[in-house]
């Protein structure tokens, strides 16, 4: 019995002194169906014999079937949006919406726990990985309307295992603004945001409390979606109190050059305070500025909205941060090249799918929705000629960009810098 139990100590912390080293994505909605009905049940298993037919084109169609969460050589941690309606709703039902997703993962993990698995700590996490070979599920929120109104109310999400919420979704309120995305239909969502003036759109002191609630609870705060001077304000306060912003997906400015993007010096501002961004995985650009859009011009092969236009900004943000390496460590003999494995992990960049939030994914480079002709003596990698149609495709998109030559290690190393700050919330909870 001595022996068993040394055994299982030993076993447990060299559990905990491992990294993790994963695909993990930073957002996605298997549950959307529960705001807005007309999407198919997420999680649920299709027969293989006869799988559905998906498009990359799939912004109101079920896409998160469990047989391409199963074994997902692409993604082996999902970060679930659990995510409510945006219109004015009673705290009560509010947080019946999220409970009730929450009990829907729940029972669907225990009903397939030989492969699935709910991480509801950066320690558990970890142990799933190195003891497992399971899917690994952890939860977040997307919005944070009517949902902390107290400290109570923040712990009482915390103790439900979520690790972030993103505060501000689609519509201003009484945190701070959204962004206004460019469009007729985005702009009648948030109609109080498009006619305010920005100077008066941004944190409020009741924004500045619930993040202050969240964090002595030991949850994040994810600043996407916010607008311009929300955002700007949301890291100046949090890194005055040394609280690590997070962003899980937003672009930056100049390729998505509209509010949605994050201006170069907020970007930087991020890593100063030991914060984490995490990109879109599908996105084509904005109006870029004109150095790159000067550079997109001179590129021989680029296709606009296929995973061309995800590798131009993941590799922009990439070499950004690597010049600006000594104002990141307010160091200015710190160089990339001479950087800790530890110091590599503090600039990680992190991606987000957002399968089934609202959008389509990247389109083929090849084919007529390409934008070059299919050579029949070619082979192509499926994302080149289906673009990204569902999660189980994850395993190719990263293939690809392998093969392109492009360095996929910061992604793989967002992992890690996640859970160590998550971990850096839970130490300091209640001293906020």
């Amino acid at each position: 019995m001595k022996n068993l139990v040394l055994l299982l100590l030993l076993f447990t912390i060299t559990a905990r002194a491992q990294e993790v080293h994963e695909y993990m994505d930073l957002q996605i909605h298997p549950t959307i169906n529960f705001p807005y009905g007309f999407f198919g049940k997420g999680l649920t298993f299709f027969d293989e014999a006869h799988p559905p037919k998906l498009r990359y084109k799939h912004m109101f169609t079920n896409v998160n079937y469990a047989n391409y969460w199963k074994a997902n050589k692409g993604t082996r941690i999902f970060t679930v949006g659990l995510i409510g309606r945006e219109g004015p709703k009673r705290p009560a039902k509010a947080k019946k919406m999220i409970l009730a997703q929450i009990d829907y993962i729940d029972k669907f993990v225990a009903n397939n726990s030989a492969d699935f698995a709910i991480a509801h700590s950066p320690q558990e996490v970890r142990t799933l990985v190195h003891t497992t070979n399971k899917t690994i599920i952890v939860y977040s929120i997307e919005g944070g309307r009517n949902l902390i109104h107290s400290q109570a109310d923040a712990d009482f999400w915390a103790s439900k295992g979520v690790a972030f919420i993103t505060l501000v979704h689609l519509k201003d309120y009484e945190v701070g603004s959204s962004a206004v995305m460019p469009g007729f239909a985005k702009h009648l969502l948030n109609l109080k945001g498009v006619f305010r003036k920005e100077y008066k759109r941004g944190l409020t002191d009741v924004g500045r409390q619930t993040i202050l609630w969240m964090a002595n609870s030991g949850i994040m705060t994810d600043i996407t979606h916010m607008n311009d001077k929300t955002r700007t304000d949301a890291i100046a306060f949090m890194n005055s109190k040394g609280l690590p912003v997070l962003s899980t997906h937003d672009g930056i400015k100049p390729l998505i050059n509209q509010p949605r993007g994050i201006p170069l010096t907020d970007f930087i501002d991020i890593y100063k305070g030991g914060g984490l961004v995490s990109l879109p995985i599908s996105t084509g650009t904005y109006k870029p500025l004109e150095l790159y859009k000067a550079k997109i011009d001179s590129m021989p092969c680029y296709c606009e909205g296929s995973i061309d236009s995800y590798k131009l900004l993941y590799q922009s943000a990439n070499n950004y941060l690597h010049k600006n390496i000594a104002s990141v460590f307010a160091d200015s003999t710190k160089t990339y090249s001479g950087l800790t494995q530890r110091e590599l992990t503090d600039i990680a960049i992190g991606f987000q799918t957002d399968f089934n939030g609202w959008t389509s994914h990247h389109r083929p480079r090849y084919g007529k929705k390409g934008c070059y002709k299919i050579n029949p003596d070619s082979s192509y990698n499926p994302i080149d000629i289906k673009g990204l149609a569902h999660p189980g495709m994850m395993a190719d998109n990263w293939n690809l960009l392998q093969k392109e030559g492009v360095d996929l290690e910061p992604i793989k190393r967002a992992s890690e810098k996640f859970l160590l700050m998550w971990q850096q919330f839970l130490n300091n909870r209640g001293k906020y």
